[in-house]
């Protein structure tokens, strides 16, 4: 794992050399992916020149995810700005439309992409993206919310890879172990929102990448439903508009596969 840590640091410092940025920010959520892709950019920029800004939702953000951002910022030395959303968020209570849950969910995501993008122009910081790739094949996001960002640095890995990245990496267990929430709704968890644990979703989403049929991954006893379901899903993300200035991963995916079959090698 400490190889791909290695692959990711170069490819984020290439790429911010390329786009002439000597700064990143990035939302610090106190959840897992935004802790790992804090210690790239710290490794790729040097800590005073990554801001970590936390955006709580006051009442639905949990308290202790506020404090392990806090206690992950300090312990990097890294820059930090705290600003609740709260405010920004009422006047959509006045809106002369009926609301639904799902509407008020991405709504909370997307006013923190815009916080993060009101400070990037500010400060000509470059805009660190934390979604993985399970997030992405299965649109669990927003372009312009969770999906936000110059470069997703952890777009090639799965969740079940980044868990394992960070416990290489040392991050502490109530990150790595989960669970595992975006924190747009109270008591929210992805294993709820998606019916099963990333292990299980990540292991079909990376059979179905390799074209290993439906059919075949129900006949070795995965779940017939969470299969069709996250075909569903994928397909229905592939449908979407896609923003490839927002999604650049394309270039690290090879370097990824390589590092992660040098290790195996290793080990055996």
């Amino acid at each position: 794992m400490h190889v791909i840590y290695s692959t990711l640091v170069q490819e984020l410092h290439s790429f911010a050399k390329a786009h002439q940025f000597e700064k990143a920010v990035l939302g610090l959520s106190g959840g897992l992916d935004s802790a790992v892709a804090l210690c790239i950019a710290i490794r790729a920029f040097g800590a005073k020149n990554v801001t970590a800004l936390i955006l709580p939702e006051m009442g639905t953000t949990p308290g202790d995810d506020i404090d392990h951002a806090k206690i992950l910022a300090e312990f990097f030395g890294c820059e930090v700005e705290y600003q609740p959303i709260n405010n920004f968020l009422v006047d959509f209570h006045f809106v002369p439309w009926d609301q639904n849950e799902e509407a008020a969910q991405n709504l909370r995501a997307r006013m923190r992409a815009t916080v993060l993008h009101h400070y990037s122009e500010v400060h000509n910081a470059m805009i660190i993206g934390t979604a993985n790739k399970s997030d992405l094949q299965l649109g669990f996001g927003q372009l312009d919310g969770a999906f936000t960002g110059h470069l997703h640095i952890l777009g090639d890995l799965y969740k079940s890879d980044v868990i394992d990245l960070a416990r290489a990496l040392n991050l502490p267990p109530e990150l790595v172990d989960g669970p595992y929430s975006r924190n747009l709704k109270f008591h929210q968890t992805d294993e709820e929102d998606l019916g099963a644990s990333w292990n299980k979703i990540d292991d079909i989403l990376q059979q179905l990448e390799d074209k290993v049929e439906p059919d075949a991954l129900i006949e070795k006893g995965m779940d017939a439903l969470l299969v069709h379901k996250l075909i569903r899903l994928v397909h229905e993300n592939e449908a979407l508009p896609k923003s490839v200035s927002t999604i650049h991963v394309g270039r690290i995916s090879e370097s990824i596969k390589n590092a992660q079959k040098a290790e195996a090698e290793s080990l055996s």
